[in-house]
């Protein structure tokens, strides 16, 4: 769940101003104990209104060359890759409502928001930086075994008030799962910053509460991940609107053609080797 959400969020930021905005970014997913190999993506975004585009151009979360393109409010993905001339379409509506009925429940949430005193200039611009900590347990229930996580995450965001004239609103303020906790959750995490981010750091720390287990392998119970992202260029133009479109000559790919990039993007989970 949580890769699904920070990448789209990442992707998709609505617009409402005539001009469009384009920018490039840099991804990097890492764990501080090595645990799993890092995954990073550069990528360039182009947003004009509700139309969306990230084209990505390098690194190994996603094939360079490959892109997804947003046409509407509703936030239906269409992930292309021009190498296979298909594309897959993701309903990010329906990933939501079956995340709202999964037996997923978020209890013990905390969370707080400051305003740091740094205030950098990032990508020609100034930022405030402002940092929102939660604290909560998430359970989910397998084969009517309950498994508990204890979750802390800190989400420290350079935000600039430069592009105050295109009132900017992550795409996850507007998702709703229908699990009240959840989308508590998302609420928190999208709706306290103001501004267009152009770097941010995540860190989430969870400790498992694992059922006992006979097995001599000592399984970690506590992991770390950091998802770093800056912003390296951005500014304001006027968007083709070619490039929200697919050729004419692509076909959509069928399940059992899905190539395993467009499968990521699915899920949103790095490669595995």
């Amino acid at each position: 769940m949580k890769k699904l959400m920070v990448t789209v969020a990442l992707a998709l930021v609505a617009v409402s101003a005539s001009a469009a905005i384009q920018y490039e970014f840099t991804q990097k997913n890492s764990t501080p104990a090595a645990v799993e190999p890092v995954t990073d993506l550069t990528a360039r975004a182009l947003i004009d209104g509700d139309k969306s585009r990230v084209d990505f151009l390098g690194g190994t979360l996603y094939p360079p060359g490959t892109y997804v393109i947003s046409t509407d409010a509703s936030r239906r993905l269409l992930f292309v890759d021009p190498t296979k001339q298909w594309f897959t379409e993701v309903d990010t509506a329906t990933v939501a409502t079956a995340l709202g009925a999964s037996n997923i429940r978020i209890s013990n949430f905390k969370s707080s928001f400051e305003t740091r005193e740094d205030r950098p200039v990032i990508a020609g611009h100034p930022t405030e930086h402002t940092r929102l900590s939660m604290r909560y347990d998430i359970t989910v229930v397998v084969k009517s075994i309950p498994l508990t996580q204890h979750v802390q995450t800190d989400v420290d965001t350079w935000a600039t008030t430069d592009y105050a004239a295109h009132p900017t609103s992550s795409f996850l303020s507007s998702l709703r799962t229908g699990n009240p906790d959840i989308d508590r959750l998302l609420d928190a995490e999208t709706l306290k910053v103001k501004g267009f981010p152009l770097r941010q750091t995540v860190t989430t720390r969870t400790v498992a509460d694992l059922p006992p287990s006979r097995s001599e392998l000592k399984v970690p119970t506590a992991k770390t991940i950091v998802r770093e992202m800056w912003v390296s260029s951005i500014r304001e133009m006027q968007a083709d609107p070619s490039l929200f479109l697919i050729p004419a000559s692509y076909r959509r790919a069928d399940v059992e053609d899905v190539p395993k990039s467009a499968t990521q993007t699915l899920t949103f989970d790095p490669p595995t080797k």
